[in-house]
């Protein structure tokens, strides 16, 4: 079973409030706040498991829990080894037992994302705002204002495209003559229904490296949830993947968003006392690797066409700290001809995406961001190169509001491209 808030007693009182967290943490660099920080939010759950409140029934206290991006930094960079996220987590999930999630938030958990098919229609109908005209009307009749967060958010949502990446499956799946591998892909909520364009570079790229690959039906991976504290739903849909996956003998699980990765991972962890799953969870999560940590693994071909271009790399929290993911993406884009490749300060951290955050704490998340285009602008990079979905949608968006003449792209999409360009002649460049 899952540790309860009461169980992590011992970890939160490690905590000896040294305050090297200060340095590495994005919401209390943009927010100067103690209580933005692990350390103050370790010292609130401290309190609360002392008794001094019921950490269940002071919302206010509460907004310092829920503004952690659960980035992990403080994690890393801790001297006692204080599992802030961890912790955090756990006390979401102590708040959610006793006072559910606000309405629209366990409607998306329990609802749209706790089936694909779900997901799919709301995707649709948000094509549908953004071509009929209701999304012109909503900018300018004010509608947007009267939404708060959510209609500040907005603006974050790529072009919705008509096909998802299972409508499109039969046109893109192509086994290989001679296969040397077989995969299972996980298509994760964002890569099949947002950024199927995306998706479908990472298929061609593992066909093109002779990789049969497999596309099992899936669910989200539960991260979402996972953040809420929606514990029996996260159980929910891991044991939901799991038994579809298993019908597959492949020697691993890929995908292309670092967050699926890394919540795919945990099923060894969230499911470890379950007799029946327990096994399988293990095993399972042993397959889980991301796109570009596969096939640095097992090589791919470096015969390939010039992209010629300036290229930077932005790390996600999950990849870079959840699955210790950094060189395996810059090994691709410095293979690709033509690619100059610049490191980008503090590429590590935090865009300000995690998953919804930049929806609920909209303010907050583009305050973050502003730390993030402005590392970039010293690149003089073309292209913004990352592995997640999430923060690539923050990622163009602050491109967008920054007026940055620059683009948000993913790793497998400029692979795919240089692949593509291999029969054409020099000044190629990424679409």
């Amino acid at each position: 079973m899952v540790k309860t808030f009461r169980q992590y007693e011992e970890d939160i009182v490690r905590c000896n409030r040294c305050g090297f967290c200060e340095e590495v943490c994005p919401t209390y660099k943009a927010t100067g706040e103690e209580f933005s920080l692990a350390r103050g939010r370790n010292r609130l759950m401290r309190q609360s498991m002392e008794g001094h409140f019921d950490l269940t029934k002071e919302p206010e206290i509460n907004h310092h829990i829920y503004s952690c991006l659960l980035c992990g930094a403080c994690v890393v960079t801790c001297p006692s080894s204080v599992i802030t996220d961890t912790l955090v987590k756990a006390a979401r999930a102590e708040i959610t037992r006793a006072n559910g999630n606000p309405f629209p938030i366990r409607m998306a958990l329990r609802g749209v994302l706790a089936r694909q098919r779900r997901l799919t229609l709301g995707a649709k109908a948000l094509r549908f705002y953004q071509r009929s005209g209701a999304r012109w009307l909503a900018r300018h009749t004010g509608f947007l204002g009267l939404l708060g967060s959510l209609g500040k958010a907005e603006g974050l949502l790529p072009d919705i495209p008509a096909r998802t990446l299972r409508e499109r499956l039969p046109e893109v799946l192509k086994k290989p003559l001679k296969p040397r591998h077989k995969v299972a892909y996980f298509a994760g909520c964002m890569m099949n229904n947002f950024f199927p364009q995306v998706a479908e570079s990472t298929l061609r790229v593992f066909q093109e490296n002779d990789i049969e690959v497999v596309v099992p039906v899936s669910n989200c991976c539960g991260i979402p949830h996972e953040a809420y504290g929606e514990t029996e739903m996260h159980v929910k849909l891991a044991k939901e993947n799991l038994d579809s996956f298993k019908r597959f003998n492949v020697e691993a699980v890929v995908t292309d968003c670092a967050s699926c990765a890394h919540g795919l991972h945990y099923y060894a962890e969230l499911l470890k006392d379950d007799p029946e799953y327990g096994p399988l969870a293990q095993e399972f999560a042993a397959k889980v690797k991301e796109a570009s940590q596969y096939l640095a693994e097992v090589g791919f071909k470096k015969e390939m066409g010039p992209v010629n271009a300036t290229v930077t790399y932005h790390d996600p929290c999950h990849a870079v700290r959840g699955l210790k993911i950094k060189n395996e993406p810059r090994q691709i884009l410095k293979s690709i001809p033509g690619v100059k490749f610049v490191e980008m300060n503090e590429s590590d951290w935090c865009c300000g995406g995690a998953g919804s955050y930049n929806v609920t704490h909209y303010d907050l998340s583009q305050r973050i961001l502003a730390r993030k285009m402005e590392n970039f602008k010293k690149t003089g990079a073309q292209y913004l190169a990352t592995s997640c979905p999430a923060c690539l949608m923050q990622l163009a968006h602050g491109l967008d509001v920054h007026h940055l003449p620059a683009r948000a792209i993913h790793v497998m999409q400029l692979l795919d491209q240089a692949y593509q360009n291999r029969s054409v002649k020099s000044g190629a460049r990424a679409v």
